[in-house]
């Protein structure tokens, strides 16, 4: 646990802006490359990137004050600096905000989600590194070699004091799973898997959608092991439930994008076989008597 990165001339850098503000640049600027680099290139610009940023910021703040304040505090989601934001509030806000933004800007929404969601994805990998350091979304307590005790004052360490399972003379709380871990490697998968799949030939949309499978199928199975959440949705917690329904979603999208590809050629075939045989003159036309 780093919770400030370093500090320069009285000023401190903490670990989770700082890692947030790295995922965003180096996100932004790849998929613009990316998009760039397209045959033919589609010419999209970093501003794309900072209607996503503050939208996702607004998200994840709004989603933040639902599930754990109060509705009458929404006016507070404007205090960007202030604590708590929860990613799935995140990836609503700023995908409405980029939505809106490729409309305006009369850009390939399809295109353009194909070539970011690599890139969210490697950016909330990196975005949880800071999540690591500053000692949130931590795990439940475990026995497994790999678990992590945080220091006296973390926000482990103060939950489970609250819980009762350790007293106030501790030093460090009890080793829990390293969640924020867990989350960066999957992430991390994710992205491979979705960068191998845009490079072959695929129907437009077809990347974001399996981005929406796997995150969910990651996020589900991680949730398993949080010590933060509170399991209030048939015995699973909030964001177990979305990301349920994230998966389902991106699998039956995925499903239709794949029988709709094939129908297409199957419509496509007859017509193509038809024009050979009357390129090759083994055509027979029926005459008017």
């Amino acid at each position: 646990m780093h919770p400030t990165l370093l500090k320069v001339f009285g000023l401190e850098f903490h670990a989770y802006p700082a890692m947030l503000a790295v995922a965003f640049l180096t996100c932004t600027l790849m998929t613009v490359r990316d998009l760039q680099r397209r045959d033919p290139p589609v010419y999209g610009s970093p501003h794309g990137g900072l209607w996503a940023f503050i939208g996702a910021l607004l998200g994840a703040k709004i989603y933040w004050i639902l599930q754990y304040s109060e509705p009458r505090y929404l006016w507070r989601a404007v205090f960007l600096w202030e604590g708590g934001l929860v990613f799935y509030g995140g990836l609503i806000g700023g995908g409405l905000a980029l939505f809106i933004y490729l409309t305006v800007c009369r850009l390939p929404l399809l295109i353009v989600a194909d070539a970011a969601a690599p890139y969210v994805a490697l950016g909330e990998a990196i975005t949880r590194v800071g999540c690591f350091l500053n000692g949130c979304c931590w795990g439940m307590p475990s026995s497994m070699w790999w678990a992590i005790a945080f220091p006296r004052g973390s926000y482990p360490f103060d939950q489970q004091l609250a819980d009762g399972l350790i007293s106030s003379s501790a030093h460090e709380s009890l080793p829990v799973h390293p969640t924020q871990l867990y989350m960066v490697f999957g992430l991390l998968a994710v992205f491979v898997i979705l960068k191998l799949a845009g490079r072959r030939g695929h129907p437009a949309g077809r990347t974001a959608v399996l981005y929406l499978f796997l995150y969910g199928i990651v996020r589900f199975a991680v949730e398993s092991f949080r010590g933060d959440s509170v399991r209030s949705l048939a015995g699973m917690t909030v964001s177990q439930g979305i990301s349920l329904l994230l998966a389902a979603t991106g699998l039956a999208l995925f499903t239709a994008i794949a029988v709709s590809r094939v129908q297409r050629a199957g419509r496509a075939e007859p017509a193509g076989h038809v024009a050979a045989l009357e390129n090759s003159g083994g055509v027979t036309r029926d005459v008017p008597d």
